[in-house]
């Protein structure tokens, strides 16, 4: 089998009528596609893994000084300062709000295996607080 390195032109995805699997579809600019069923922990792991390489990507652009003049790593980036969240026991999910600086806010809705990942995230992200 040849394994031919494409350029991604187009993504769809479709979930199941019952909400239990879903398909993606990736098509090349020569029109070659791959078609792939997932259930929802392939799926959540998918976007997962998607997510942490926007992470290292953005990561490296700033390391090798490679952003856009004039733009942060995340141009539409909005300054959090501050947050509110409660567990929803009906639904098994965190929901929340953020607030920025200028009083936009957004919603949130997460898992809470999510919200665990999203804090260590941050946490190995953060400067190292000294208590002096």
């Amino acid at each position: 089998m040849d394994h031919v390195i494409g350029i991604l032109d187009k993504f769809r995805l479709g979930v199941s009528a019952d909400g239990k699997s879903c398909v993606m579809v990736f098509i090349d600019e020569a029109h070659r596609s791959i078609n792939c069923i997932a259930n929802y922990a392939e799926f959540s792991a998918f976007i997962a893994s998607l997510s942490d390489a926007a992470i290292e990507m953005a990561r490296r652009r700033t390391v090798l000084g490679d952003e856009d003049e004039g733009e942060g790593v995340f141009p539409d980036a909005m300054n959090v300062t501050s947050a509110a969240f409660e567990m929803n026991q009906d639904a098994g999910y965190l929901e929340g709000i953020l607030i920025g600086d200028a009083g936009q806010t957004v919603g949130i809705r997460m898992r809470p295996e999510v919200a665990c990942q999203l804090t260590r995230a941050m946490l190995m992200s953060a400067p190292a607080a000294s208590n002096s």
